[in-house]
């Protein structure tokens, strides 16, 4: 009767633990950069992280003598995080894929898969974002982050690419949709809910620099953008009149110009970087001519009386351009600018009128941007939004970088703030 009892007590045991699993989870990692997605007339940020799942498993061995133990098995986690970009407060969560050992069993760790696997969003065509989770495109609802389509629905949505598609990320891209390249060297673009492939023409792209050419016939010669680091806005248009933002160095480089290359060319001007104390400046701008060619160029700069000083002062400047953002209703620029010209200055941002009174100041929760870290911005109705790193040192002298969401209000500075890696 004791052996049968013991039997059927450590049965029971067997069973319970055997259902049972306790996880400890990793703090997840951002993979690629944050990506401003629209959906329904909203803006949402989306985050796309990789989190590790160490998972208890109880498992009972065999024999007369057995006795229950745990096993570790090991999980990678992909997940889309929407957040809302002005109150920095998450809006929806979705897990997209998960990695793991299908084969654990038994008292011995499972094997680590996916410990290797990377993600990267690649951009929106409408009510899809396409991104990549290791060698493999996933096509979510731009909504909730739901998976659409992944590799095996392309195929079936095109017949004549089964077993066609790429093995390798680095064949895949975007322009206006997904863009690959099939095993067989041929170049496809996935546009519309219809996952349709068509063959990829790319799409016109405007020159950054338009080609001129002399009189001559010859092409005119463009100085070289500097080819790593932020170039900075230090020219911008308000109310109709030119206005530079300078340091006396950099003015004088501005200065001693019998070309107009400064104007036409605005990066060309000597860069001060973190040590630029810059100012407002007026132009007085006049025509110039070299032998057959005609230009404008800066004969004559102004400081604007009891204007204020900037900190490697720069213009906050349009996506994808070197123009300065122009507010309205009331008139303005604002002034990205550092509070201080080491490691522990942080970034800054300004709004100026159009007598160019500061209105604002806010800092920021973010590093000042070096070669290697930048900050993305985005401006959205009355806000501006930014996703850099805080780089900070504790007590013991760590080195720590977080990645911080900020928004900003622009009727009078006021800021929010989200470390990305700290639980909501």
């Amino acid at each position: 009767m004791r052996a049968r009892m013991a039997g059927v007590l450590l049965l029971c045991v067997s069973l319970a633990l055997a259902g049972c699993h306790r996880s400890s989870f990793d703090k997840p990692e951002m993979q690629g950069p944050a990506a401003m997605v629209e959906s329904a007339g909203q803006s949402r940020l989306w985050l796309l992280s990789k989190q590790e799942e160490k998972r208890q498993v109880g498992v009972f061995g065999g024999g007369t003598r057995s006795t229950a133990t745990w096993r570790t098995d090991t999980f990678f986690h992909f997940t889309v995080e929407a957040i809302d970009p002005v109150t920095t407060k998450t809006a929806w969560k979705q897990e997209l894929a998960s990695f793991g050992d299908p084969d654990a069993k038994g008292a011995a760790p499972s094997r680590v898969i996916g410990s290797a696997v990377s993600a990267q969003m690649l951009g929106q065509d409408g009510d899809i974002v396409w991104l990549l989770i290791g060698d493999a495109p996933y096509g979510v609802s731009a909504s909730d982050g739901h998976v659409l389509v992944e590799g095996p629905g392309i195929e079936a949505a095109n017949p004549s690419l089964k077993g066609l598609l790429p093995s390798e990320a680095r064949h895949y891209g975007f322009d206006q949709g997904l863009v690959f390249m099939s095993a067989d060297a041929r170049q496809f673009v996935v546009r519309g809910p219809r996952h349709v492939a068509s063959e990829y023409v790319p799409t016109p792209r405007e020159q950054a620099v338009p080609v001129r050419i002399k009189p001559n016939g010859m092409p005119v010669i463009v100085p070289m953008r500097p080819p790593m680091g932020e170039v900075p806005a230090r020219q911008a248009q308000l109310g109709g009149a030119w206005l530079g933002l300078y340091s006396p160095k950099e003015a004088e480089d501005l200065l001693d110009d019998d070309t107009g290359q400064g104007l036409q060319y605005p990066y060309s001007v000597v860069d001060e970087g973190s040590l630029a104390r810059r100012s407002f400046l007026r132009a007085r701008i006049v025509d110039g001519k070299r032998f057959d060619e005609t230009f404008q160029r800066v004969a004559e700069l102004t400081p604007v009386p009891d204007g204020p000083v900037f900190l490697k002062g720069r213009f906050f400047k349009q996506p994808g351009t070197d123009d300065a953002v122009v507010l309205a209703d009331p008139a303005g620029l604002l002034v990205w600018h550092s509070t201080r010209m080491d490691d522990a200055g942080r970034l800054a941002l300004a709004r100026v009128d159009e007598s160019l009174h500061t209105v604002w100041k806010a800092e920021l929760p973010l590093s000042e941007t070096d070669v290697v870290r930048h900050v993305a911005s985005w401006q959205l109705p009355g806000y501006i939004v930014a996703v850099g790193e805080l780089r900070s040192q504790d007590d013991g002298g760590v080195h720590h970088s977080d990645p911080y969401l900020v928004s900003v209000d622009l009727k009078n500075g006021q800021v929010h703030s989200r470390n990305l890696d700290a639980k909501e």
